[in-house]
């Protein structure tokens, strides 16, 4: 799988596998052309996926990872993850994930990352967040 970082046009296909996987995109259009143009965010994509995420010194914050749903259970997302999680110079690496979303919840525990606290009713759905943390 060729996984690279997301250029201003590439905005689209993250929008399109965001609206996919989150049913709808909880961002619009805009937020993804802004990040992709920020010096502080960076996407990295793959065929039916992404990963977007800001890092500020040494720390970086997932804020958000999909994989189109004809595309999942395959790896993609640990993939993705693998390329955020090998950036050099990072001592710590942050997120927030639905408390209902016990399959990204895995992931993430599988990769190190523990809970450090929870935000109630967080979403729009009424779901808290649980906040995740993985310190190298």
């Amino acid at each position: 799988m060729i996984i690279r970082q997301a250029k201003t046009e590439d905005a689209r296909l993250i929008f399109n596998i965001a609206e996919a996987a989150f049913v709808p995109s909880p961002w619009p259009m805009a937020v993804f052309e802004h990040e992709l143009s920020s010096p502080r965010s960076r996407y990295f994509i793959a065929n039916a996926g992404f990963i977007g995420v800001t890092q500020i010194i040494d720390e970086i914050e997932i804020g958000s990872l999909a994989v189109h749903p004809d595309y999942q259970r395959r790896g993609i997302a640990q993939q993705l993850l693998n390329q955020v999680l090998k950036q050099p110079k990072v001592k710590r690496f942050l997120l927030e994930v639905d408390e209902t979303n016990i399959s990204a919840i895995q992931l993430y525990e599988k990769n190190g990352f523990q809970a450090y606290f929870r935000r109630e009713k967080y979403y729009k759905n009424g779901h808290a967040a649980i906040m995740m943390e993985r310190n190298i």
